[in-house]
Order: structure tokens, then sequence, then C-alpha cells
């Protein structure tokens, strides 16, 4: 969004044991560090952020097996569906467009157009911040739910998916159109957070807010998207964190 204040104390680590060591200390002093992944569906507020911002847009190692991708929670999506692609692998093509990271992916089942990401998540690894210890939990035994994968306060730092065998030309193709589809019908190019509400059952939350009549509808430099309703956009840079809240 391009709002907020500043992170007082604030870390961007190398690896995983180094994550692993800041949450432990941050449990032996009794404070509950913020996990930041790509930061696309955060707003931080104005002013002084306090707690202890961990950011893992630095863990970006992968490995393919097969089938199957290894993927630490700071590489971004694009790449994730960039790499897999060049692989000849298939699933996440439609995935194109959506902002942020592996962690934040599997953290929130990102999704759309009818496919959510824990549909290939074949294990997780993540640190229980109550033991500091590095874990790894199957997929099937998360329980996913839509826009949320209940992780019981997990920190996940990695994750493992399988996917499907495919043709990479077609798949290419298959990734430019529905990139192409999304820059039509959504502010790619706007600073923003994506669909700001989940879809309430058997309804569009973006349908909804425009039949509504608030497209357009702005509070300072907050901007309800002409293009999409269920997204804020942050007009020319200029919005504060209680812009956006408060529209």
């Amino acid at each position: 969004m391009g709002v907020g204040g500043v992170a007082t104390r604030f870390a961007a680590p190398t690896s995983v044991e180094a994550i692993r060591q800041m949450v432990a200390a941050c449990r032996r002093e009794g404070t509950e560090p913020f996990i930041l992944g790509g930061g696309c569906n955060t707003i931080f507020p104005d002013g002084a952020f306090s707690r202890p911002v961990i950011h893992t847009e630095k863990l970006r190692a992968y490995s393919i097996d097969g089938r199957r991708v290894r993927a630490e929670a700071g590489l971004r999506i694009e790449s994730l569906i960039r790499i897999a692609i060049e692989c000849g692998l298939a699933g996440l093509e439609r995935f194109r467009g959506i902002p942020g990271t592996v962690g934040g992916a599997v953290a929130m089942n990102a999704g759309g157009s009818g496919r959510e990401f824990g549909e290939f998540v074949r294990s997780i690894t993540a640190i229980d911040p109550d033991t500091g210890g590095l874990i790894t939990l199957p997929g099937r035994e998360v329980r996913w739910e839509y826009r949320r994968a209940d992780l019981h306060g997990l920190i996940v730092v990695a994750a493992e998916l399988e996917l499907l065998p495919g043709d990479t030309e077609r798949l290419r193709r298959e990734a430019v159109e529905f990139l192409r589809w999304k820059s039509s019908t959504q502010p790619l190019g706007s600073h923003n957070a994506g669909c700001v509400f989940r879809n309430p059952t058997g309804h569009s939350a973006g349908w909804l807010i425009d039949r509504a009549g608030l497209k357009g509808r702005r509070v300072g430099s907050a901007v309800v998207s002409p293009r999409h309703a269920n997204f804020i956009v942050n007009e020319r840079g200029r919005a504060t964190a209680r812009d956006v809240r408060t529209l």
C-alpha cells in the first residue's frame, strides 16, 4: 500500500536458523515478533511500530525434485511461477498477478479463479514460537480454509509443493493470457493490497461494493478503485494508513 510508519526494530535474516534464533530471543524477552512476508496484505499504522519486525524477504532458496518444488518463505510467488513453468510444471500459472511470497501464500491460503495455494502444498517447514524448534507439518494435516490456513501460530519458513506435468510453451502462453486478463480488470500498476475484503458466501465483495455505489469513493488519498471495487488504491502515494483504514 505504501502507507504506514517506521519499525523501531527491524531485521531481514538470511537463513532459517537466524530467524529461529531471533524468535527465541523475542520469546526470552517476552515480546511477540511480527513476521513480515511480502507486505501485500499488511497495513502498518502511521508513526512508530514498536513490535520487532522479522522480514523473510532474504529467504529465497529453492530446489526441484521431479514434480516437487521446495521453496523458502521469502521467494516471490511470481518467481516461483516462472521457475515452475520453465521446468514444465503446471498448476500455479493461474496465480499470476497475485503479489507476495511463498510464506504468505501458505499462511493465507492465497488463491483466485477457483484455485487455492493449499491444494499444492505437500509439507510445510515452520518454527514453533513456543519452543523455538523447527517442525515439518504435512499439508494434509493443515485445515485449509478460504483465505486462511489454520497453522496454530506456526511461522512458515519453507514449503514443499507437488505440481503437475505440463508443456512449458503452453504454460507460458496461459500465464501471459491470465495476467493480461487480470491487468484489464484490476489496478495492478498502483499501490494496493490486492482484494481487500473476503467474498461473503455466494457473493462477490467487489460486486457488492460496486452495487453500493462506492467506486471512486475516497478518504484523503485512499480511493476505492474505479476499475475494481474490491481494491483500495493509494493515489499518487500520498495516502496514510488512517486514510485506508477509514475508507
